[in-house]
């Protein structure tokens, strides 16, 4: 959950059956003393250039405007996942990175469109569901994640989310 290259599997897989893969460099997730709040367009770019470096991110990267314009109207979480069908409506909306959903989803439009290419009609069907996953880190995506940021960016995390619930 959260790492960045089983979204580049899904990339190199999906990309050439027409689908088109964006990440949005919105915000810093957690803002530290090495990667804080932006406070400069060029400090974001370099910011989102270093995020792409540091993540191996493979698709192209989009970067949101500096008052956050992309991010308020997609939910306002660092790591939103969105899927857009050929027809413009969100097939998938998540706010956690889940990659097994994301190839899931993936593998059902291609199944929708071969269907529909065999004349076969087809029809939306629902679904909504939560998601649990642990508060703590694990491993690398940890270090990735805060020790770009800065130490204050780990202390933050932990007095937020591992805090016990009142």
């Amino acid at each position: 959950m959260g790492e960045v290259s089983p979204l580049n599997e899904l990339y190199h897989r999906y990309r050439d059956q027409g689908f088109e893969f964006l990440t949005i460099y919105v915000r810093e997730p957690h803002p530290g003393e090495h990667y804080g709040p932006h406070r400069t367009w060029a400090q974001k770019l370099k910011f989102a250039r270093d995020c792409r470096k540091q993540d191996g991110i493979q698709n192209p990267m989009l970067v949101d405007d500096l008052e956050g314009t992309v991010h308020r109207c997609y939910g306002s979480m660092p790591n939103m996942i969105y899927i857009i069908d050929r027809n413009g409506k969100i097939a998938y909306k998540a706010m956690w990175t889940d990659h097994e959903e994301i190839a899931s989803v993936l593998k059902n439009l291609v199944l929708a469109d071969q269907l529909q290419a065999q004349g076969v009609r087809v029809k939306p069907s629902y679904t909504e569901r939560i998601n649990y996953i642990p508060a703590q880190y694990a491993g690398g995506l940890r270090e990735k994640v805060f020790d770009r940021a800065g130490p204050k960016a780990w202390a933050d995390y932990q007095n937020v989310f591992t805090s016990p619930p009142k």
